[in-house]
């Protein structure tokens, strides 16, 4: 049987900006400020044309439980498990602090800013083929940590497999700004 998993929320894209000394004087100068200032004006800052034009992105979904949306659907596209109306499912906090499924970038005290998009929806469709009835308590979060302050589900693994996962239709909310 065939089923497409979808897995949103509430999340965020990380653009991780490494900072030269002169970039990272500047930004602690405005630091207070920050949060209230222009786009274009931080962009200036960093020496680009746009803020989110840098090479280390990650997205995914917050791993606070409350955050989480999943869904299942089988090859009828009709909805057989919905994380938010089943009041006995949640990924516990063992399952969420699997080493096994975690791992983390930029640790350490690097000038960094890390720009923080806010956004909701859904981050990731997967496709699943299995012979069995669909079980969600067998689907495991893929989580990373990004720069020791975001951790996000960027996939998931059903049965100790990770899945293949498609883009899905996520959008802004809004922008944090995070200065080492």
């Amino acid at each position: 049987m065939k089923y497409k998993i979808t897995l949103g929320g509430r999340g965020a894209d990380v653009w991780v900006h490494r900072l030269n000394e002169e970039q990272h004087k500047k930004l602690k100068e405005v630091e207070s400020s920050l949060n209230s200032m222009d786009l274009d004006d931080i962009a200036k800052l960093l020496d680009r044309d746009y803020v989110d034009d840098v090479d280390d992105v990650f997205f995914g979904v917050y791993d606070n439980t409350g955050d989480i949306v999943i869904q299942a659907f089988n090859e009828k596209d009709e909805m057989i498990f919905d994380s938010l109306a089943d009041d006995d499912w949640t990924f516990d906090d063992e399952t969420l602090m699997d080493h096994e499924n975690y791992d983390s970038v930029f640790e350490g005290d690097d000038p960094t800013l890390f720009v923080e998009s806010y956004s909701k929806g859904t981050f990731f469709e997967f496709e699943l083929e299995i012979e069995e009835e669909f079980d969600p308590t067998k689907l495991s979060p893929i989580i990373l940590e990004v720069g020791e302050r975001f951790e996000m589900i960027t996939g998931l693994a059903y049965n100790g497999e990770e899945l293949e996962k498609e883009i899905g239709d996520y959008w802004g909310k809004g922008y944090y700004f995070h200065l080492i």
